[in-house]
């Protein structure tokens, strides 16, 4: 039987070590509050996401070469308004064989000029700056199309940047937590004070939250270098939303899908392209019929001696006779041309219905999801793992109940954050489909 010394000394190593617990969790517990996230840059910027757009519209480097795009393509309408050059020509006497004389151009002499302009039969003109004018309107609806999707990746890109940074900092805090706490547990341990199979179960956690937060950070590092593409910078971007920007996906879409399908295809710029393709092929399809007319080249001559009068002064005419090229091979591609544009108009708004319905499905199985969380889970998550902190401290909670309930709690806050992020997304899928700013 142990005397009463024995058993005193056994009490009192054990409650210096539950007390150098205590104070290891409590300094933990303050780190955790104070510290910055960890980051593998300091060169950082913190944006809303309407900052985040507006720098995208200023600095966005695809935007700005489809710009440089709709200027060629307005250069091509005037290019095509212009008339072929009129062209000179001139003859000049180099020898007179009969007055042993070279370059005889005088009074008594031989030289002749001609002027001619090539003259556009049959509305060729006008459809070549119709058929430019297409192309122009093409040229920009490619760029409201382009700046549709890219904004798309970028309010995406942004909240998923949001979500996992907000979870890589509470992984972070944990680890840091659990860091602490293993250092007094190895200490301890080595003593004799605390059994090694509490230790390893620790590092085991400790392991297993690291493996958690490189995949994390894997993730954070995709959507940086994502935004930093669309936003032409080298800074890393810590996502700040404002209240209002993330109250915007917690209203209720009160539209149809029918409803959502006219917005989309009376917005998309798909659509709108779609239709100016069919046009400018229509646009080509009668300059290539204006082709097969032939044109006219109208002049005037001056020949001093070569004529059958002295100084004398012609009309020249000039036309080609169409009698093998009529222009039939490049009539029949318009046509086919044609053809096929109308076909892929009709089945690009086939699929815009139908992303539409889709993106409306996503919507309504994120919303059921979210709907699930509701605020006072998160609290209760958060003040629950307050009291497992305060009762391991207090040694009321074994070691294999508070680390599963560490991995309980991680998994918890990953699945929360990963359904807030799918809501964004079909809500920024179904601002994608109806090209319209509804959320």
């Amino acid at each position: 039987m142990p005397n009463r010394v024995e058993i005193f000394r056994y009490t009192y190593t054990t409650l210096r070590s539950t007390a150098v617990i205590v104070v290891m969790f409590i300094i933990a517990q303050a780190a955790a509050y104070t510290q910055p996230p960890i980051s593998a840059s300091t060169k950082t910027q913190s944006l809303s996401l309407r900052d985040c757009e507006q720098q995208f519209l200023r600095t966005n480097l695809l935007l700005l070469a489809e710009q440089f795009s709709i200027e060629a393509a307005d250069a091509r309408i005037l290019q095509a308004a212009l008339w072929e050059n009129p062209s000179f020509s001139a003859e000049l006497n180099l020898v007179n064989p009969s007055e042993n004389r070279a370059f005889d151009v005088g009074e008594a002499g031989q030289k002749s000029f001609a002027l001619q302009q090539l003259l556009y039969l049959g509305g060729k003109k006008e459809n070549e700056v119709v058929l430019a004018r297409a192309n122009a309107e093409l040229a920009r609806l490619q760029f409201q199309d382009m700046l549709r999707n890219l904004r798309y990746q970028l309010r995406t890109g942004y909240f998923v940047l949001y979500y996992d940074q907000i979870v890589l900092q509470s992984v972070t805090n944990q680890l840091r937590q659990l860091d602490t706490l293993i250092l007094a547990y190895n200490e301890q341990a080595a003593k004799g004070n605390l059994p090694y199979k509490d230790l390893v179960r620790l590092q085991a956690l400790y392991l297993a939250l690291q493996n958690n937060r490189t995949t994390l950070n894997t993730n954070v590092i995709e959507e940086q270098k994502r935004l930093q593409t669309l936003l032409a910078t080298t800074t890393d971007i810590v996502a700040v939303p404002l209240a209002s920007e993330l109250e915007q996906y917690r209203k209720q879409l009160t539209q149809s899908v029918d409803t959502l399908q006219a917005i989309a295809l009376r917005n998309r710029p798909d659509i709108a392209l779609a239709a100016s393709a069919v046009r400018a092929a229509e646009s080509n399809l009668s300059l290539q019929q204006s082709l097969a007319v032939p044109d006219l080249t109208l002049g005037a001559s001056y020949d001093q001696r070569g004529g059958a009068f002295v100084n004398q002064v012609n009309l020249t005419l000039g036309v080609t006779l169409p009698l093998w090229n009529r222009n039939q091979g490049n009539i029949a591609i318009a046509g086919a041309e044609l053809s096929r544009v109308k076909a892929l108009s009709t089945a690009q708004t086939i699929a815009v219905r139908n992303e539409v319905e889709w993106a409306y499905r996503k919507y309504q199985e994120a919303r059921r999801n979210i709907e699930s969380i509701s605020p006072a889970m998160e609290q209760n998550f958060d003040a629950v793992y307050a009291g497992m902190l305060q009762n391991f401290q207090k040694r009321n909670v074994s070691m294999l109940e508070f680390t599963d309930f560490v991995e309980s709690y991680t998994t918890s806050i990953v699945q929360i954050a990963e359904i807030r992020k799918k809501l964004a997304e079909a809500c920024e899928e179904l601002n994608l489909a109806t090209a319209s700013g509804i959320f």
